[in-house]
């Protein structure tokens, strides 16, 4: 039996290169075979093992870098404040648990994900029947660009900081490379969601423009009618027969002996541009018949220039099935949008906790190393300026992107009501009105928003509030650690004052008892002896 070839090409197409990348990496248990050969995501134990085997090599890795340079972490609490080593200490391991998050989410979802793709495969088809073409050529682009941006920030950070601030005379330095794994695995799983969600957003773009377009050929169908169209508007007679001569006011007296006209009737009535064309009078002031003389007849060069396509919106029954079809496939693509929100809930909110507190600790820790204090040895980046604002821009921007892109992606599916109603206004049609507002209420009941697991939506008012609450703890953090060291700094006066107050008292007790021998010696020698 033949394979029955697709209508359309499958979004997975366009992975190619991020499915391989991510399948090395171990981002992705999915079948490399299938994938390959027929582009679809399926279930592969092979996979499941290769991923975590993957997993448990970067566990073993980390924390073994973490014990290799935890000689400068071990007297970072005498030293320094408990807040610091509290802090170093928790989020050491927070860049383990987003990456861990990442790895096992694939690996429950991995059955899920295929499914996924394949809906998206069905709408593409849907939307090509009812003529709404979507280009996936960008969506390869947009992948290359982000693996690109990817390899350059992580390579940057990595080498900066492993040139400027590690000892790299010690071979046990090499393990520095893993600090840079989990983020790097992160961002790799993080493209999956953002290119999907973009093509998400595509295709509400399609469907938006879709009705767009049918407005705006309505509105042309109509101008053509009313002859407000650049083309002429088609006659039988010739334009002199057609265009009397125009109303001059001077000549009034002269309109009234040919004809008795009534000139207020002819200011009345008129053209487009009030201008009074009156009737031409057949009879001169002798009374014989004018004999207006004819044009020759010139054939229209472009006969097609009078002649337009008609509008579908103007038969409303006809266009009622594609506005329901189209209406439908929006459904589909919103229910598509909760769906892989669902996949992509957990790492989601551990990517923002993660951001969070990362941006916080970096800019904190910037402050620390600034007075001179002692910082968690993984977090020394925070040394430099320069690779603190690196840092920085490329895990803000991770979050930052994902919340843009979910906001858009909500408008876009939020603006095919407004699309719609274009539709029904441009009409003017009793029984479209009625269908448009039908599909209008079922557009409002299946819109589409994004969420970190429920606890906050991705728009822009949460990035607000992100915002609001990094400047907020961070001048907490600061206070605490003004207060930390102002108390410590007092307790060190408080003992040198002791110390001081020691030595003075030694010395005092020794110049007395120096004072006390002195007087027995005079004494003794100054007493006269009885012999």
């Amino acid at each position: 039996m033949s394979q029955v070839t697709p209508m359309v090409q499958p979004l997975l197409l366009q992975f190619q290169q991020l499915f391989f990348l991510s399948k090395v990496v171990g981002v992705l248990p999915q079948d490399l075979t299938k994938f390959r050969h027929k582009n679809v995501l399926e279930k592969s134990r092979n996979g499941m093992i290769y991923m975590l085997g993957m997993l448990a090599l970067y566990v073993g890795l980390y924390n073994l870098l973490i014990y290799s340079f935890s000689e400068e972490d071990r007297t970072l609490k005498a030293t320094q404040s408990t807040l610091t080593f509290v802090i170093g200490l928790f989020l050491t391991y927070i860049g383990l648990i987003m990456m861990a998050t990442d790895q096992v989410t694939a690996l429950f979802n991995q059955g899920k994900l295929g499914e996924l793709y394949e809906r998206i495969r069905v709408v593409d088809e849907r939307l090509y029947r009812e003529q709404c073409l979507v280009n996936n050529s960008c969506i390869a682009k947009r992948i290359r660009i982000m693996l690109v941006m990817t390899i350059i920030f992580e390579l940057f950070i990595l080498l900066t900081t492993y040139i400027e601030l590690v000892d790299y005379t010690q071979w046990l330095s090499l393990l520095w490379m893993v600090s840079a794994i989990p983020t790097f695995i992160n961002t790799l799983d993080k493209i999956w969601f953002a290119v999907s969600l973009f093509a998400l957003k595509e295709r509400f773009e399609a469907i938006n423009a879709t009705l767009e377009d049918l407005v705006t050929e309505h509105e042309k169908f109509q101008t053509w009618l009313t002859g407000d169209a650049d083309a002429p508007e088609p006659h039988t007679a010739d334009s002199s027969e057609t265009q009397p001569p125009q109303y001059d006011s001077n000549l009034e007296y002269l309109y009234k002996e040919l004809g008795g006209i009534d000139i207020g009737s002819l200011r009345g009535s008129g053209g487009k541009n009030n201008k009074v064309a009156p009737i031409a009078h057949s009879l001169n002031s002798f009374g014989e018949s004018i004999q207006t003389p004819r044009k020759p007849h010139q054939p229209n060069p472009n006969p097609m220039m009078n002649m337009a396509h008609e509008s579908e919106l103007s038969n409303a029954t006809k266009v009622e099935e594609k506005l329901n079809n189209l209406c439908q496939v929006h459904d589909e693509i919103c229910e598509i949008g909760k769906a892989m929100n669902g996949l992509w809930s957990y790492p989601i909110l551990s990517l923002m906790a993660y951001g969070f507190l990362i941006f916080t600790a970096q800019l904190y820790f910037l402050y620390c190393a600034t007075r001179a204090q002692s910082i968690p040895s993984l977090f020394r980046s925070a040394k430099n300026p320069f690779i603190t604002v690196i840092v920085l821009v490329y895990t803000s921007g991770k979050c930052i992107y994902l919340i843009y892109l979910s906001w858009k992606t909500s408008l876009a599916s939020k603006r095919t009501g407004i699309s719609l109603h274009k539709c029904g206004v441009v009409a003017d049609d009793n029984l479209l009105y009625e269908i448009v507002n039908h599909l209008s209420l079922k557009l409002l009941n299946h819109s589409v928003d994004f969420s970190a697991c429920g606890f906050f939506t991705l728009d822009m008012e949460t990035l607000y509030g992100v915002s609001g609450g990094i400047t907020s703890y961070l001048i907490i953090l600061i206070q605490f650690n003004l207060a930390a060291q102002q108390a410590k700094d007092a307790i060190q006066s408080f003992n040198s004052f002791n110390d001081t107050a020691g030595l003075v008292g030694a010395a005092t007790e020794f110049g007395n008892e120096s004072s006390t021998l002195y007087d027995l010696v005079t004494t003794t020698m100054m007493t006269p002896s009885n012999y």
